[in-house]
């Protein structure tokens, strides 16, 4: 079993989507590049592109004032990866011939995806050796890089004629609309394509070159011929992709579309070495652990990219068009933790894109009539994107979430310089916006009415406590860390500063005893029984009306428990055990970012059977399929979930302002596992054996280790 490689041999919708190469601006979807060699089920082939959409009017029964009114749906393009071959005028087909043997592989190592094909002619026994492979650069961003080789098995000579270009036919049957690309003829070696989004008018150029002779023909297509020996023939296609249009092709773009294949591999190697040098877990005794890891931890790498643009990542990176495109809550409570204690300045760059949208957030709290800034639930321009306010606009939390990223990332990177022009005014706008949506009740406290928490099947209720947990940490740390000086500049009154203050210590919570109220209403309704429900009607929002679920005790999906596993200086082991005991067995199967939570709150009060379980359905989510929809696209948050179950859960990691402290627990299997983190600008080794820890990389007395080599803590220095 290779820990680095994900292969197969035959072609499925989930493979499709597991070998989807991308880098954060462009993710490549195809298993079928030789469309004539298509075995098995039709899969997906398509090119998605960070930033590059459509928008269309959203369709209601009844609009009522404030609903938005475009959404927004990243489109699919056609792949330019398509190659059809004729071997002395007989085309390589399966009318003509067999398939003999194939295989995929993506190789976590190069980033190169490889399709290998043994094709055998009918009529004469004669067999090619085909290789495809291809990369989306890590190392310049907007690159795709192709290699044909094709090679003669069991004869000397032949002429091979190749036809490249793109799969439009997979591109129309993914969108209602063919959109077709004005083409551009550069010099005689490149050739441009730009594509226009007809409504939102957004546009996305093509520049390709092949490093062989040959001549352009109809439809954008290149032909060249080959004369085939015993060694192979090797074809090099490069493409590269920018938002916007061409108006002039950039020398790093020149330069790059005439580089060497083996040069802009190695360069795709070098940055994938860093990465892992940085990265990897390295874990003795449970390959499928290492190898889920790992994939979880390439898949983040590839939705981010190292380029410094403003996308964020979309629910399901560049690997489907499943949730449209839209970028969601998923990156700051699942994936930033792998970016902020792994790789910052990714985690700086993934703020950013979220600062950028700032001013569309503080008109969308304004056209709600309130203050400060609301940011969507679901876009991709900034804008809302979601129809259904009931469990979006109403999912307020989202603000608590991104001041969540903000404060974090501050507390391990100490990054005065991003907290001073960036995070301060996204933590004022925030908590402004908190301020109106809110009150002050005269019995409560204050309180936060008519709100969505995590959990979907809950929605319009009052007091969440998940948001309000989140809600409060964000204004206590505001008011705790800064003054009023210090914010000065955001024009923060003397009133509007004493009610962030009041509303932080008299935010609302329902507590009995140890077990914390989801919601002010949640106790009061009758239970669901997840065990009668039958597995077909899973997910239940599509067997059962959402009025049905709203009056029952049951989750989409974690809630209170993720508040208790992003806030554990909160809770007590006693409170987490109890609130476990009660909240998941009414939670459903229906969302991949439960398991991942579970995991962490299982871990923490010693639970470790069904930590370990929670932990392998989570590194499990698209290796397995656990869903049923990875056709669709990765789950993200669950690869984030993944590195925050093994971080948070297995190895106890937890920070506040003054330290980073680890209580590592090895799984049963594990007999030790050894893995980086990055805290205050210093990169530390942890390794972990039963009965041993031991940290390199302090530059002083900043880490202690107890006696019982169970706990350890880091002093920020």
């Amino acid at each position: 079993m290779d820990l680095w490689t994900i292969e197969a041999d035959q072609p499925t919708r989930e493979l499709a989507t597991q070998l989807t190469v991308s880098n954060g601006l462009i993710g490549v979807k195809d298993l079928t590049e030789i469309p004539q060699l298509q075995t098995g089920q039709p899969t997906d082939t398509a090119v998605y592109v960070n930033g590059f959409y459509e928008d269309d009017p959203i369709q209601y029964g009844e609009a009522q004032f404030g609903f938005p009114k475009q959404n927004q749906t990243m489109l699919p393009l056609p792949a330019p990866t398509r190659f059809d071959l004729w071997l002395d005028d007989v085309p390589v087909d399966l009318q003509q011939g067999r398939l003999v043997a194939q295989h995929y592989q993506l190789s976590m190592q190069t980033g190169q995806f490889t399709h290998t094909i043994t094709w055998e002619e009918q009529a004469t026994g004669r067999q090619l050796a085909i290789t495809l492979t291809r990369f989306a650069s890590l190392d310049t961003v907007g690159l795709l890089t192709q290699q044909l080789q094709v090679q003669p098995l069991n004869f000397e000579h032949g002429r091979l004629r190749v036809i490249s270009g793109r799969h439009v036919q997979a591109q129309a049957k993914a969108t209602d609309q063919l959109i077709e690309p004005a083409v551009t003829q550069l010099t005689p070696a490149l050739r441009g394509l730009t594509y226009t989004a007809p409504h939102s008018e957004q546009m996305v150029t093509l520049v390709t070159h092949y490093d062989q002779p040959g001549q352009w023909v109809a439809d954008g297509n290149w032909l060249g011929e080959f004369e085939l020996t015993t060694q192979p023939i090797s074809l090099t296609k490069t493409g590269w992709f920018q938002l916007g249009a061409l108006t002039a092709l950039s020398a790093t773009a020149t330069t790059q579309l005439t580089t060497s294949f083996a040069e802009l591999a190695a360069a795709q190697t070098a940055v994938l070495t860093k990465f892992w040098a940085i990265s990897d877990i390295q874990i003795s005794g449970d390959s499928p652990a290492q190898l889920g890891l790992r994939f979880s931890q390439f898949g983040l790498l590839q939705a981010s990219g190292t380029h410094q643009g403003n996308q964020g990542i979309a629910a399901k990176g560049l690997t489907g068009s499943g949730d449209n495109g839209h970028y969601l809550w998923d990156t700051e409570i699942y994936e930033a933790p792998f970016f902020y204690w792994n790789h910052p300045q990714l985690a700086r760059q993934l703020l950013l894109g979220r600062y950028h949208q700032l001013a569309a957030a503080q008109a969308h709290a304004q056209a709600l009539g309130l203050n400060g800034a609301l940011f969507p639930w679901q876009t991709i321009n900034g804008e809302t994107a979601s129809a259904h306010f009931s469990a979006a606009t109403t999912a307020i939390h989202i603000n608590a979430d991104i001041a969540y990223f903000v404060i974090r990332y501050y507390q391990i990177t100490h990054d005065a310089t991003f907290m001073r022009d960036y995070g301060q005014e996204l933590l004022v706008e925030t908590s402004r916006f908190y301020l109106s949506y809110g009150n002050f009740d005269q019995e409560k406290g204050f309180v936060l009415n008519t709100v969505t928490g995590p959990d979907e099947y809950t929605a319009l209720i009052n007091n969440n406590a998940y948001t309000n947990y989140l809600v409060q940490f964000e204004l206590r740390y505001l008011t705790d860390h800064f003054t009023q000086k210090d914010i000065g500049r955001f024009k923060v009154s003397q009133r509007e500063w004493d009610h962030f203050k009041a509303a932080a210590d008299q935010m609302y919570f329902e507590t009995h005893g140890d077990l914390i109220a989801q919601d002010d209403s949640f106790l009061s309704k009758e239970r669901l029984d997840l065990t009668r429900i039958p597995k077909d009607q899973f997910p239940l929002l599509q067997h059962y009306h959402p009025l049905m679920l709203y009056r029952l005790q049951v989750l989409q999906q974690a809630d209170l428990l993720l508040a208790m596993v992003l806030l554990p200086e909160q809770f007590s082991t006693a409170q987490v055990k109890t609130n476990y005991d009660y909240y998941e067995p009414l939670t459903t199967p229906d969302s991949s970012l439960s398991p991942a939570i579970h995991a962490i709150a299982a871990a923490r009060f010693g639970d470790n059977t069904d930590a370990s379980a929670f932990f392998q359905r989570t590194i499990n989510t698209d290796l397995k399929n656990e869903q049923g929809n990875t056709a669709a696209g990765l789950h993200l948050a669950a690869m984030g979930g993944s590195w925050i179950d093994f971080a948070w859960g297995l190895m106890g990691l937890t920070v506040d302002d003054e330290a980073a402290t680890l209580r590592p627990q090895l799984p049963a299997n594990w007999t030790s596992c050894t893995f980086k983190l990055r805290y205050r600008g210093i990169s530390y080794t942890i390794e972990v054996t039963a009965t041993t820890l031991v940290v390199t990389g302090a530059q002083g007395d900043e880490v202690t280790i107890d006696a019982d080599q169970r706990l350890i803590r880091i002093l920020a220095v």
